[in-house]
């Protein structure tokens, strides 16, 4: 700063010029500190949240499950051991009544999964586990990348859902069905792509047969057809494999395991049951809501609009949760699917999910984590039923990459 004295006699103090600040600068003189912006705050906070929390959260519960002796992979040793059951050609499934399935180690997906499985069943347990997990882990990526998804920060969130972490835990394969899922609606007009992937996913977990419903009701005649036809040959193939063993008591096994196990889900019947309704009640308004969904599925796919395909789609997957008289927790990491296809970038969505780590694990029928459950899948396929409104040009940002924030710079 210099004095300068004016025609009235006074002195007034001149700020330096930028020129002065430059010469200043270039003398090696140090910068002034200003506060950091909130733009950088925000880069800074998503870095720490959506880069580094997520694998340090990931390695912590990996850490503390094999501490306390629990291991990995509880939904995958049915599984595995199914798979074993191939080789020996003995049936997987046990007998349909309670005191054959108390303890949820019990192999009750079709036989085509069991199948898939195979490959994996040559390994010991414990490496198979470890397997999967990788895979399961890879395939959560892979399906936001088939999705377009190119955002990092949205990969960042999906990995603190707990379906996600859960299902990458137990070694459920909702996340490789949710890839299927991914799959099936990037190429849903290849009618070769589609109707394998379709048939597979319906053949491996019986419960997102609507599906079938949105390929017919957006016109793809054929390719529903072909993916029901392709679906029942692989089911009758894979059950022949074993012998037929348990065909005619499967119907039985899954009704018993549905009277044993739908309390304690997040299931549309499960909330009927927390306000009272008997079990027949509550399965007959989950049918009934079921039914509607199915009806809007038709109705929205013959309209032809521009989002008629995007929402027939997503209110088939709200109609495989309503039909579901179970639904675990793992069972949300398939909303993955429906957020990606229409939120490519962050926004307040996916964070939606997050609320299942106020109630971890099964529900045990207490009202107010049934209610928290519902709510996540249900205000989740929901909001993905409505086009978002593109952001005003003075707000929208493009998503950059990890490197291209300096995560990994010097």
């Amino acid at each position: 700063m210099t004095k300068r004295i004016g025609a009235d006699s006074t002195a007034a103090i001149e700020q330096p010029s930028r020129a002065t600040s430059a010469i200043g600068r270039a003398r090696g003189l140090p910068p002034l500190l200003s506060a950091p912006s909130r733009s950088s705050l925000t880069v800074a906070s998503e870095k720490l949240f959506l880069a580094f929390l997520p694998p340090a959260l990931l390695l912590v519960l990996v850490i503390a499950r094999y501490a306390v002796g629990r291991h990995l992979g509880f939904d995958y040793r049915p599984l595995w051991e199914a798979s074993r059951h191939l080789f020996d050609g003995t049936s997987p499934y046990p007998a349909p009544h309670a005191a054959a399935l108390h303890d949820e180690q019990q192999f009750v997906y079709p036989p085509l999964a069991a199948i898939l499985a195979a490959p994996l069943a040559v390994l010991p347990f414990g490496v198979a586990a470890a397997v999967l997990a990788i895979l399961e882990l890879g395939a959560t990526g892979l399906t936001l990348w088939v999705l377009g998804v190119r955002d990092w920060r949205c990969y960042g969130v999906t990995l603190l859902w707990y379906p996600v972490l859960q299902n990458f835990l137990i070694g459920s394969i909702t996340s490789l069905l949710a890839l299927g899922l991914a799959v099936l609606w990037r190429y849903r007009d290849d009618r070769r792509v589609a109707t394998l992937v379709s048939a597979t996913v319906i053949a491996a977990k019986v419960f997102l047969w609507p599906l079938v419903f949105w390929l017919a009701a957006t016109r793809r005649w054929t390719t529903a057809f072909c993916a029901v036809a392709v679906a029942l040959a692989a089911v009758a193939v894979s059950w022949a494999l074993f012998g037929f063993a348990g065909l005619t008591s499967y119907p039985r096994l899954l009704d018993e395991l549905s009277r044993l196990e739908t309390w304690k889900s997040y299931s549309a019947v499960s909330l009927g049951l927390v306000f009272g309704l008997s079990t027949g009640e509550a399965r007959a308004v989950a049918i009934a809501a079921g039914v509607l969904m199915l009806a809007a599925v038709v109705l929205v796919g013959l309209r032809r609009s521009a989002d008629s395909d995007r929402q027939a789609f997503v209110l088939a997957i709200a109609a495989a949760f309503l039909f579901s008289p179970i639904v675990w927790t793992h069972y949300l990491a398939l909303l993955v699917v429906p957020i990606a296809i229409t939120r490519r970038t962050l926004t307040p969505l996916w964070f939606v999910p997050l609320a299942m780590w106020a109630t971890t694990g099964q529900s045990d029928g207490q009202a107010w984590r049934v209610l928290v459950g519902v709510a996540v899948w249900s205000v989740v396929l929901g909001a993905a039923l409505r086009t978002p409104r593109p952001l005003p040009a003075a707000r929208a940002r493009v998503a950059q990459p990890i490197a291209s924030l300096g995560l990994f710079g010097g």
